[in-house]
């Protein structure tokens, strides 16, 4: 698209919603949304309050999920009139930080730089695609002489699921107009106006980890002991969470033997914790008390990368690997061997992540196993070691969750999860329903507790460069 022009009073302004009753709309005004709670099944919808540097509330915003775009209302009291630059920020805090255009601490400076899901670094137009600009640059705010300013507009730059998705970030109004041009804010000066947007109607609970670079990738519960376990990707390390209190723990170091990362976590009937070892190609098992039981090791390779566990009804504990077409088999008596070589099978392996979530289904006839880079998910017979391709589109599919006759997928980058109603034998499904709860920070592995699910908000996107949004998070909210 190209870039919106209108004029008024002889000056040209680029893509500047309506406001205050001055100025023109960058489209025609959306219907008011009703202040009605919304039902379960209605359009996705998100709030925020816009507090001044001082924390007085002045203002509110509303996102509406509509089709493919969302309608933005705001509205903000107390300002300068005049135009003022106003974007979507990364992350989801009001507080002081470091501003990047200026490279001092100022107010709502926490909230980061423009959200950019398309990591294009350059700020633009309202109307430029997120494949060419911030997806958070939206139309300036045009405040009347009463210093309060109001807009109504649709964008599809935004959603309030997926890639593009706004939830837990921030709105922030700048003092200054915006020249859509200028990196990394368009000469927009400070930021006098902020708010977290929060999914309304909808209840989940977060655990903070404390580690600032851990990467949460793994996350298990063990129901006997009411813990939460999540493990790091970026160091190996473990933390025991109290799930009714939050109250964290760390249950083993990382760096030990075989265990300088912690993907794929799973508890079995004995309360032992299983732990994928990622490209070290092992399999760590500790105690209920986290002492090590045994460190098994698969043939040394430069492509190993042991990604997920699925302890099956027979004892056995069936491994996936990532880039090693292979299948790994933890017996009983813990000794660990190939069970099934996937060359040659409709399972072909490819450039990135393969094989990736595993489950074993409880009657001990089937594996279900998605195949992150393609989007397919397989279920192989235990028995014949039969593959059939079960359905596809789960792109980025990542940890799974089996709950009877429901599939839930943790969809990494789309940050997702999507909820897959299972036919006969398992071999077929169709997605049902997709939740972008309270806002996911690339999602890798689900986990139940009781009538909940748990996933943790891995950030592995941001692991080869970028700023993690901290403290890393576990997010727990109910099955749906």
């Amino acid at each position: 698209m190209g870039r919106l022009k209108m004029l008024l009073g002889g000056a040209l302004l680029l893509g500047t919603a309506s406001a205050g009753g001055a100025g023109l709309p960058m489209t025609a005004p959306m219907p008011a949304p009703t202040n009605a709670a919304a039902p379960a099944g209605t359009a996705l919808a998100a709030t925020a309050t816009l507090r001044d540097p001082q924390g007085t509330a002045q203002g509110t915003v509303t996102l509406r999920q509509m089709g493919m775009g969302v309608q933005v209302r705001v509205e903000a009291r107390g300002l300068k009139p005049g135009q003022h630059g106003m974007h979507v920020h990364e992350f989801g805090r009001c507080t002081p930080g470091v501003d990047a255009a200026t490279n001092t601490v100022v107010a709502f400076g926490g909230a980061g730089g423009h959200f950019d899901p398309g990591r294009t670094g350059n700020h633009d137009a309202p109307t430029a695609p997120n494949t060419a600009g911030h997806g958070g640059d939206l139309p300036m705010l045009n405040v009347g002489a009463d210093g309060v300013g109001r807009a109504t507009f649709m964008t599809d730059k935004l959603s309030l699921t997926g890639m593009d998705g706004v939830l837990n970030r921030s709105l922030v109004i700048h003092a200054q107009p915006d020249d859509y041009k200028s990196d990394p804010s368009g000469l927009t000066g400070a930021r006098e106006r902020c708010g977290v947007l929060t999914r309304t109607n909808y209840a989940a609970r977060d655990y903070a980890l404390p580690g600032a670079q851990d990467f949460p990738e793994g996350v298990a519960y063990d129901a006997r002991k009411g813990v939460i376990y999540a493990g790091s990707a970026q160091s190996g390390t473990i933390y025991a969470v109290n799930a009714a209190t939050g109250a964290v723990s760390k249950f083993s170091e990382g760096g030990a033997v075989g265990r300088a990362s912690a993907l794929g976590l799973k508890v079995d009937t004995q309360g032992r914790l299983w732990i994928a070892g990622g490209a070290q190609g092992t399999v760590s098992v500790l105690s209920p008390d986290g002492a090590p039981v045994a460190v098994l090791e698969t043939p040394r390779s430069p492509n190993a990368y042991l990604n997920d566990l699925a302890p099956a009804p027979d004892g056995s504990v069936y491994v996936t690997d990532s880039t090693r077409p292979a299948i790994y088999r933890v017996t009983p008596d813990l000794r660990i061997s190939e069970w099934l070589s996937l060359a040659g099978t409709p399972i072909r392996y490819g450039p990135g992540l393969n094989l990736n979530g595993v489950v074993a289904t409880p009657d001990g006839r089937y594996l279900l196993a998605v195949k992150l880079n393609t989007g397919d998910l397989w279920r192989i017979d235990l028995r014949s070691k039969a593959i059939r391709r079960v359905m596809g589109g789960l792109n980025n599919g990542d940890g799974l969750l089996l709950d009877g006759r429901t599939l839930y997928v943790s969809r990494n980058k789309d940050g997702i999860i999507s909820k897959v109603t299972l036919g006969a034998d398992y071999a077929s499904g169709q997605v049902t329903a997709e939740e972008p709860v309270t806002g996911l920070r690339f999602p890798t592995t689900l986990a139940a507790i009781g009538g909940d699910l748990i996933v943790s908000q891995g950030q592995l996107d941001k692991l080869q460069g970028g700023t993690p949004e901290t403290p890393f998070r576990l997010t727990r909210f109910p099955k749906f």
